[in-house]
């Protein structure tokens, strides 16, 4: 009985391996090829909060009161009385181009954009609120903010002025 049921694995795995060697070359297997033409660029090392302290953001915001509320490594959060919040995360080993496709499939605008070599992309959910990413190594940073209504400023440009500045301070 036991030799049976060895020679009936022997011959799965023989047929399986059969079978694999006559797959048509027309089938394709997963395409790789959007991932393995485009470069990665050049990975910088972004401090905490995206090396942006209270200051820097209130100034690029032109909410006055934004304070950081969370601070770690890889995630920084400020808030302000009115609502308002800008956030910044550090996604290390994440493919950016994900990202964007989520943003874009809950309706968001999205814009290409390029800082310093570096590909990104706002989305924009409305005057209000909008992201930024872009691309750093094999990851990305990423920054958003809300103002819950109309802001002082335009929530997409001060998204992408928080990510170059990040950018130019990353060494």
């Amino acid at each position: 009985m036991r030799t049976r049921a060895v020679a009936a694995l022997i011959a799965a795995v023989a047929f399986g391996l059969v079978g694999c060697s006559n797959t048509p070359a027309t089938e394709a297997g997963p395409d790789t090829s959007e991932t393995a033409d485009r470069p990665i660029t050049e990975e910088l090392f972004v401090g905490e909060c995206g090396s942006m302290d209270d200051a820097e953001v209130q100034e690029l915001t032109a909410v006055s009161d934004l304070t950081a509320v969370s601070e770690n490594a890889i995630r920084c959060r400020w808030e302000s009385a009115s609502g308002a919040y800008a956030m910044f995360t550090w996604y290390r080993g994440s493919p950016i181009d994900r990202e964007s496709t989520v943003a874009e499939a809950v309706g968001r605008t999205i814009e290409r954009i390029d800082v310093d070599g570096h590909p990104g992309f706002t989305a924009a959910a409305s005057g209000a609120s909008c992201e930024a990413g872009v691309e750093n190594g094999d990851g990305f940073v990423h920054w958003s903010v809300n103002f819950v209504v109309d802001g002082p400023r335009d929530s997409c440009d001060v998204v992408e002025d928080l990510a170059r500045t990040t950018i130019s301070k990353a060494k």
